[in-house]
């Protein structure tokens, strides 16, 4: 008699598999093209600030679906403390006025529609502001639990993951810059590999032992694994003339470029 074999699955597993969760696939093509894929990792560097990219993503992925958006939900570690609120609902009203603009063929000068658009915007937000090591590592190990609670979120972000990198130096041994972003993957990996989001994590440029050009770091993956990314993208600003993001995924390297108006990014 052939023997009959049961696939197991823990409680989070199914619950996991059984929630409804928004895709953000083609909502910032311009980077992105078709992806990101929910269960995806990105790595966003630069010398300079990542804040403009970061912000214009979250707010890109929180627009409702009325105004063709993805009304994605978003979790930030806001380590850095540069993603702030408030910077946050200035961009998405800017936001929201130019796709009112655009649908109706005239500007929106209603701040209650406005308003009633951000309101939903920002039910799907939740930020993390984030001091020290402890509350660090505490907030990571209670993501499963948050993931579980709010299982509609779709992208996970943290700017930066490498916050709290020299604390930890002053408690033990050093650990080479490389060796211990990955030691912070395999943690996150572990926990979010169940709910299938999307994770978005920032790093300074510096931070890393080797100080090669982005095509010559470690390669980006179709599919991730433990320490494995999908997408990196560097941010190169330019005072004299118009910035730079290098987009590097497993198959191909772009280049795209944008300037910055009223905090917002125009891309050329």
């Amino acid at each position: 008699m052939a023997s009959i074999k049961c696939k197991m699955e823990s409680g989070i597993q199914l619950l996991a598999r059984l929630s409804k969760k928004t895709g953000i696939e083609r909502f910032y093509p311009i980077i992105f093209e078709s992806g990101p894929k929910l269960g995806d990792f990105i790595e966003i560097y630069g010398e300079g600030s990542t804040t403009c990219l970061l912000g214009d993503l979250i707010c890109e992925c929180l627009i409702p679906n009325d105004l063709n958006g993805p009304e994605a939900s978003i979790i930030v570690f806001n380590t850095d403390g540069k993603l702030t609120l408030d910077y946050l609902i200035n961009l998405s009203k800017i936001k929201l006025s130019k796709r009112l603009k655009n649908s109706t063929n005239k500007p929106c000068h209603d701040s209650k529609v406005i308003n009633s658009l951000l309101n939903l915007m920002l039910k799907n937000l939740f930020i993390l502001d984030i001091y020290n090591t402890t509350q660090f590592y505490t907030s990571i190990q209670n993501l499963e639990f948050f993931l579980t609670k709010y299982s509609n979120v779709s992208l996970c972000i943290f700017d930066t993951l490498t916050a709290f990198y020299w604390d930890e130096q002053n408690l033990q041994k050093a650990t080479k810059m490389d060796s211990y972003v990955k030691k912070l993957l395999r943690i996150v990996q572990k926990i979010v590999k169940d709910f299938k989001i999307t994770v978005l994590y920032s790093r300074p440029e510096y931070f890393s032992t080797s100080k090669e050009s982005i095509e010559n770091l470690e390669p980006c993956y179709e599919n991730s694994e433990s320490e494995q990314i999908n997408y990196r993208i560097q941010i190169v600003y330019n005072e004299k003339d118009v910035n730079l993001v290098n987009v590097r995924t497993y198959n191909k390297q772009f280049q795209k470029k944008f300037h910055i108006f009223n905090d917002e990014i125009v891309w050329l």
